[in-house]
């Protein structure tokens, strides 16, 4: 019988972090960001609270971590984004389904806890800040650097993304307050139509972008 080779230690290290930031995201989301203690993530994910600790310094290290994954998430989706797959006719409808399984999920939840939870804390409410901006912008820089683009199919999600995670994050709220499948299937199919035309606009004016660059 062959022997599994040993995973490496920076493997092993990964993994126990993915664990961690799963527990984590767990724990806010179902128990809320009070009672998501480092006892109670390291519980969940079945290690101790000095192995917690030997990978993140602190919970809020942690938190920060689960910060990373959402934003990772629609790092993922932009990078991988390609006009010629789907059709630029369906290219919107992919964009708007596939932020709502990251904005519209029960696991963002764990992002609103966090950014509640540090909302009295000056320095880590700072840190959220700072955080959040960063991820913006790295945001930006995935769709901008993505070579499976058009330019003008770039601009037009640079310039509406702002305003449909806006939306997004007003719709998850909603949710708690009743979900309605056909609604949000409803306010999505707005969203998806509203970047189709706004990226069809941009491609049919190109020569008056340039004039005005000029």
């Amino acid at each position: 019988m062959l022997k599994r080779p040993r995973r490496s230690q920076a493997a092993r290290s990964a993994s126990a972090q993915a664990a961690l930031v799963a527990a984590a995201t767990a724990a806010l989301t179902e128990v809320g960001f009070a009672r998501a203690t480092t006892a109670a993530i390291a519980e969940r994910a079945g290690v101790s609270t000095g192995a917690l600790h030997h990978h993140f310094a602190s919970k809020e290290d942690l938190f920060i971590a689960v910060l990373d994954e959402a934003t990772g998430r629609v790092l993922t989706l932009f990078e991988n984004l390609s006009e010629e797959r789907p059709a630029k006719a369906d290219l919107s409808t992919t964009i708007i389904q596939s932020l709502w399984t990251v904005y519209g999920g029960m696991q963002y939840w764990a992002v609103w806890e966090i950014n509640i939870g540090w909302r009295s804390d000056k320095v880590w409410a700072e840190r959220a800040i700072t955080h959040r901006e960063a991820s913006r912008d790295r945001i930006y820089a995935a769709i901008r650097d993505n070579p499976a683009l058009t330019q003008h199919t770039k601009e037009g999600l640079l310039e509406l993304y702002p305003f449909i995670l806006a939306v997004m994050r007003g719709m998850f709220l909603e949710t708690f307050s009743g979900r309605s499948e056909p609604l949000l299937a409803g306010q999505l199919e707005i969203l998806a139509e509203l970047l189709k035309s706004r990226l069809v606009t941009a491609t049919a004016q190109p020569k008056r972008a340039v004039a005005r660059a000029r």
